[in-house]
């Protein structure tokens, strides 16, 4: 839209910024709204603004969040391994209190960053020294609204007590601090002056109503407005006044954030960063969309598409014009010329092609199905090899149990889209439903090399094993969603009955105690349950390994571990576990090298604490069969010497 010479740049995880903006330092800020910013950048998806950020070299500004959503969450990047390496059990302590950061699975960082947390590592590495979060005035409206955002950050405080603390209202701010670097929450209005430049982050959704919230009330979600337009945030935010010299503008249409007939509104605030002073068509193009998108509210289609085909005759190139007329026309009954906008937009951007150009992801999120089919369907006779769409009907085909026609309509999906993830392990999982095994078992195995911590086709996956009987294999993809960083009671619990099917009975008693944890006392019953099968199990001798005194016995090689203040620390990635043994107990596992028999680390024991003989072989005994039941470690063969 407009010229093109101003559009900014475009990044991602993956893109390069130009030279200019990786240069190190503070370059010549500008006033917001007064003077062109050098360096501002767009991209779908907003953790490409740390990124960017990382990219250009910057260290210890403020940023100016300009948000409706909370993007800093925390980021599970921590290597378990780093226990080890902890100088006293204190510090192990306080380590294991911080179980929900653990990086089980080894996943790469940019993995691991996602649109929900990016402000965190740019906290934690000192590109951001203080963060100003600004809200939607609706959210500081009065007294009760404030505080249920209190609560909201109250409720992060319990699961991550150091990292975000002393979260207070102070009149019409909320403060306190994360990662030890100020936060201050308040509305547009309420934003202090600032002394220094600053980096201006913004979401597109921060000018935009809740979705959900519109479809919910019944309201049509296509005839919202905007409660905000660009140049009335770009003048709020001048009168502060604000200097810039780095901006990032997040268009957050994946996921439903910001409605595709409003991406374009980043656009704007793009061109009026990198130069306030508007050409006399852009300000012509605006007020012909704003004025279709005033009479859309209105449920005046007629001059709805009057004022977007002037805007098409205006300016052709315009993508977001084309879509709006494939609505309009939609609603009137002209559907093959609606089709024909709607390609015609594609063609001008093949962005359009995204899951959210409808609302029905929204609600079939609400529950509100019979609007997600009409969603879904409109966009199937503009697009019928929409791969989206077709996966959208299959979900809702699958909830009704409809199961030829959602295996029909996932089909359809997997042959448009044959990287689609999703639609993959929906149609696994109706294949499941249909007792079709072995293709359930093959669509959850693509699902899974396309997206590799894919919980649900995990889960899957191992109850399709389970079907057929596949004990360790159904057991290593539940590993496997523990490895992604799942925890759930459920999962503990179903790993748990895989091993009691396997006689595993100490391993399934550590899987339910996670239950129990997670879950609370209502597993009473599959605890009692467990409890009794176990007992009856262990009677047959089915649960006890195999002990003698004359056997070696070897440490489980994948099990990390290292001694720390007399005490054996060890690591069970497998399990996401960590294993703490008292200095009798680290003794003995550190006497365990595979040479010794357990009669030889009877008699180190006897020698090195001064016990009976008696004792030390009662004590060893326990003590190793309860790391065989563990497989923390595993005896060695017998060689024979005849």
């Amino acid at each position: 839209m407009g010229d093109c010479a101003l559009l900014p740049a475009t990044v991602d995880s993956r893109s390069r910024l130009p030279d200019q903006a990786r240069a190190e330092g503070v370059t010549d800020a500008a006033l917001v709204g007064a003077q062109p910013i050098g360096n501002v950048f767009t991209m779908e998806n907003h953790d490409g603004a740390y990124y960017a950020w990382k990219q250009a070299g910057i260290k210890g500004r403020i940023l100016v969040h300009v948000d409706a959503h909370l993007d800093w969450d925390w980021v599970p990047d921590r290597d378990p391994l780093e226990i080890l390496q902890a100088e006293s059990l204190t510090q192990i302590n306080s380590l294991l209190q911080e179980r929900h950061l653990w990086n089980l699975a080894r996943r790469k960082s940019e993995e691991l960053v996602h649109i929900g947390n990016y402000l965190c590592p740019a906290l934690s590495e000192g590109i951001v020294k203080e963060l100003y979060w600004v809200l939607p005035d609706v959210a500081f409206e009065n007294l009760r609204l404030r505080r249920a955002i209190v609560r909201k950050l109250q409720r992060l405080i319990s699961a991550h007590s150091k990292e975000l603390i002393n979260i207070r209202l102070e009149s019409t701010w909320i403060v306190g601090e994360i990662l030890g670097r100020p936060l201050t929450a308040c509305s547009l209005s309420d934003l202090p002056r600032l002394q220094e430049p600053v980096l201006l982050d913004i979401d597109t959704d921060f000018l935009m109503g809740d979705s959900d919230e519109i479809c919910r009330s019944g309201d049509n979600p296509w005839r919202q407005l905007p409660w905000m337009w660009p140049d009335e945030l770009i003048e709020s935010l001048s009168a502060k006044p604000i200097r810039a010299d780095f901006v990032t503008i997040a268009y957050s249409v994946e996921g439903g954030f910001t409605p595709l007939s409003y991406k374009y509104l980043g656009d704007v605030l793009a061109q009026r960063f990198k130069d306030p002073i508007v050409p006399q068509r852009n300000r012509e193009l605006l007020a012909l969309k704003r004025a279709g998108a005033r009479y859309r509210s209105q449920k005046d289609p007629v001059q709805a598409i009057a004022a977007f085909e002037a805007a098409v005759a205006l300016a052709p190139e315009d993508a977001s014009s084309h879509f709006d007329l494939a609505y309009l026309h939609d609603q009137q009954g002209a559907h093959v010329q609606a089709a024909a906008c709607y390609q015609q937009a594609l063609q001008l951007d093949g962005a359009y092609a995204t899951a959210y150009n409808n609302f029905g992801p929204v609600y079939h999120d609400l529950g509100m199905l019979h609007h997600a089919q009409d969603e879904y369907e409109r966009i199937l006779t503009w697009d019928p090899q929409h791969a989206d769409a077709r996966f959208g009907l299959a979900e809702i085909l699958a909830q009704q149990e409809r199961w030829e026609e959602a295996i029909s309509q996932y089909r359809m999906a997997v042959a448009f889209g044959p990287n689609h993830t999703r639609a993959h392990c929906g149609l696994g999982y109706v294949s499941a439903r249909c007792g079709l095994w072995d293709e359930a078992i093959i669509q959850f195995q693509r699902s899974i090399a396309l997206q590799p911590c894919d919980v649900r086709a995990y889960c899957w996956l191992s109850e399709a094993y389970s079907h057929q009987k596949r004990w360790d294999e159904a057991i290593e993809a539940y590993r496997c969603v523990l490895r992604c960083g799942a925890r759930h009671a459920r999962i503990h619990q179903r790993l748990g009955g895989l091993y009691l099917r396997t006689r595993r009975f100490y391993k399934a008693w550590r899987q339910y105690r996670q239950a129990v944890r997670l879950w609370g006392w209502s597993l009473s019953s599959t605890w009692r349950k467990f409890r009794k099968r176990a007992t009856t199990r262990l009677s047959f001798g089915g649960g006890s390994p195999v002990f003698t005194f004359s056997s070696r016995f070897s440490k489980n090689g994948k099990i990390p571990w290292r001694i720390i203040e007399q005490e054996a620390i060890l690591i069970d990635l497998d399990e996401g576990e960590v294993v703490r043994l008292n200095p009798v107990g680290a003794e003995i596992w550190n006497a365990i090298d595979g040479t010794r028999t357990a009669n030889d680390i009877v008699d180190h024991v006897c020698r090195t604490f001064d016990v009976s003989q008696w004792r030390a072989r009662r004590d060893v005994r326990r003590f190793i069969k309860q790391l065989l039941r563990h497989d923390l470690v595993e005896e060695r063969p017998t060689v024979s010497t005849a």
